[in-house]
């Protein structure tokens, strides 16, 4: 018993001894501009770390790859992946304080556990300066101490991170509808040499008893995709690499940039309304915020990276002040237009906050095409151009939705790219349109189809696969105008357990068999005969689960769709790697005439049943694998069923 009393009271002792600091709370927060989740849980965080005091903790932001869209990431993609394997974080929101294991932002990060952590010592006591040389060159400063009597070396690896404190987007650059992101990592930098994207830290070695390990380094390429150079501070921290426990952390002050002039931006375009007026006049306000005098300022715009058009302002625009600048009216692209604006140089060339900072968000606008193009239409996805497995280039259609939506949330995606395999209709191909309801708390988005000129007896097919969440009404409409869009008429009409092709689930749905998808024909022949129909699928979420769109053909038919029955045969087997089978439920008609027909609306294929038969095998060598439409004639009428061919 003595003994033991006797090796606690020693550890005990060595701890005072090697413990002379408070340890300073240090948070990686992991979220994403397009988590819904995140959205509803940061703002509590923020206000448990106001309340705490922004003096009393280093935070460093990790904008993540999942669930959708996010710039931040895009601008530092290898920053964000490191921390995220190094702690193993598999969603987001996610939050470690002091390099302890992940949790939920508001159970990491609380007032007890900031306290709690904030109670601990430490051996270590580490300071961050950063001084400006220039507009374009900072050097900075980081001292490590050991302010116990014995040498230290519990910390292994220190880390240094540039990070922006406030970047702040007049629309939200995701699909979560924040604007406004705090201590975004920018950077990744070598302690000892000042090298970029050190993402493994940089080895901290022993450090003796009271001594300083002292690092200085210089950037003099600072990274072109900052948002406010203004904003920019560094932030230090030291962990140890078995533990991951964080010893101590420090952060640096804003300090004042010399010679930069403090101004801001924002486009102000007015652009003609409807999917028809292509018309724009770009202009771009422009502010003063600083105490210079700005005199002149050249600004520039161009649509769709086309050549730049510039102008320039020249006068005395005082601090507070604002002016606009317009450029010569001109004409939108057919089809999705971005335009994009920026300001090229302030005072003849004096450094402003920083080029991304007053770089204006791109607008984007839909627009038609002139004239209608004869039916049939078919679109299947499959040749539509990606990026990064997106897509919303379509010459068939236009996606147009809110800046906040990124393809990733509304567009086509690529099974393969994701892992996902034949995300296609019925399984059958690659591509479908993803409507991402599961990460879009609300909003309306539109796929509008190029103008199409009608015949007789016109109708509309597509394939569509849905599952709610839980008893969400997730809608999908499609519409039809006749002007342009200035009117619309709605001719289906689905939401909720009316629209779903399987049950609820809580997990975000990906269709990965034929049997999640269902076929819809809907009847346009009281368009018939006109030119210039616009039709749209609209869809309104609910935050529910995802739908996927394929398959979508505009054609003309033989029959009428009063014409066509339903139950007059089957198919099988169906989907088919080989040749298939229809057989009659009925075989009292006369001679039956079996067709296939191709999504373009051509026949492929025809097979005469004679009275008294029942069934023919439909032969597929010569087709293409995909899906295809069947229908029979008879004296009952026409009826039609979808075969998918593998």
């Amino acid at each position: 018993m003595k003994k033991r009393l006797l090796t606690i009271f020693a550890i005990v002792g060595a701890t005072s001894l090697n413990a002379q600091v408070q340890r300073t709370p240090f948070i990686e927060h992991f979220t994403q501009a397009s988590c819904g989740p995140c959205a509803s849980q940061n703002p509590t965080m923020y206000t448990t770390l106001d309340n705490f005091g922004s003096a009393n903790y280093v935070k460093v932001t990790h904008q993540v790859s999942w669930p959708g869209f996010d710039p931040m990431y895009n601008d530092f993609p290898i920053g964000p992946d490191a921390r995220v394997s190094y702690y193993s974080v598999s969603g987001v929101p996610d939050c470690s304080l002091n390099g302890g294991a992940t949790a939920s932002p508001n159970t990491a990060v609380t007032t007890t556990t900031l306290n709690n952590m904030a109670a601990q010592t430490t051996a270590y006591a580490v300071t961050v300066d950063h001084v400006w040389n220039t507009a374009n060159d900072i050097t900075v400063n980081v001292n490590v101490t050991n302010t116990t009597g014995a040498t230290v070396s519990s910390a292994d690896k220190i880390y240094v991170t540039m990070v922006e404190n406030h970047i702040s987007y007049s629309t939200p650059p995701g699909t979560n509808g924040e604007t406004d992101f705090y201590y975004v990592m920018r950077q990744m930098y070598n302690a000892s040499t000042g090298a970029a994207n050190a993402t493994t830290g940089t080895a901290l070695g022993p450090i003796n008893a009271g001594a300083t390990t002292t690092f200085s380094f210089n950037i003099t390429s600072l990274p072109s995709y900052l948002r406010d150079k203004s904003q920019v501070a560094f932030a230090a921290y030291i962990q140890n690499s078995s533990t991951k426990l964080v010893e101590q952390a420090a952060k640096s002050a804003i300090v004042p940039i010399p010679g930069l002039i403090n101004v801001a931006a924002a486009s102000t375009s007015v652009a003609g309304s409807g999917y028809c007026d292509y018309s724009i006049t770009p202009s771009i306000s422009f502010t003063n915020n600083d105490a210079t005098d700005v005199t002149e300022v050249v600004a520039e715009y161009s649509i769709d990276g086309g050549a730049p058009v510039q102008q320039t302002f020249t006068g005395t625009l005082t601090n507070g002040n604002s002016t606009t600048i317009t450029f010569p009216a001109t004409s939108l692209n057919p089809g999705s237009s971005t335009v994009s604006y920026s300001i090229v140089s302030v005072n003849g060339g004096q450094d402003w906050s920083s080029p991304a900072a007053v770089a204006m968000d791109d607008e984007v606008y839909n627009k038609l095409n002139a004239a209608g193009v004869a039916a049939p239409v078919s679109e299947g996805m499959e040749t539509a151009p990606l990026t990064s497995g997106y897509s919303r280039d379509l010459t068939t259609a236009i996606f147009d939705a809110p800046a906040t939506i990124a393809p990733s949330a509304f567009g086509v995606l690529d099974g393969p790219t994701f892992n996902y395999g034949a995300i296609g209709g019925f399984a059958a191909s690659n591509r479908s349109i993803r409507i991402r309801f599961y990460d879009i708390q609300s909003g309306v988005m539109d796929l509008v189809m190029q103008k199409v000129n009608l015949a007789t007896n016109s109708s509309l097919t597509f394939d569509h696969a849905y599952r709610q969440y839980q008893a969400e009404n997730d809608k999908l409409q499609v519409q039809v105008s006749t002007d342009c869009g200035a009117t619309w008429a709605t001719v289906f009409d689905k939401a909720g357990t009316n629209l779903m092709t399987l049950p609820a689930s809580t997990t975000a749905y990906v269709p990965s068999a034929a049997s999640d998808w269902a076929s819809n024909t809907v009847d346009l022949s009281a368009y018939d005969n006109t030119n210039d129909v616009v039709i749209r699928f609209r869809a309104t979420s609910a935050f529910g689960n995802n739908l996927f769109l394929d398959n979508i053909n505009i054609f003309q038919s033989s029959a009428s769709i009063e014409e066509q029955v339903a139950g007059q045969f089957t198919v099988y087997p169906n989907p088919t790697a080989g040749d298939f089978t229809v057989e009659l439920a009925n075989a009292n008609s006369n001679d039956v005439v079996v067709s296939v027909v191709d999504m373009k609306g051509q026949v492929v294929s025809s097979e005469l049943i004679t009275n008294g038969q029942t069934k023919v095998e439909v032969k597929t060598s010569s087709l293409a694998a995909g899906v295809y439409t069947v229908r029979v004639n008879s004296d009952a009428g026409v009826s039609v069923e979808k075969v998918v061919i593998k």
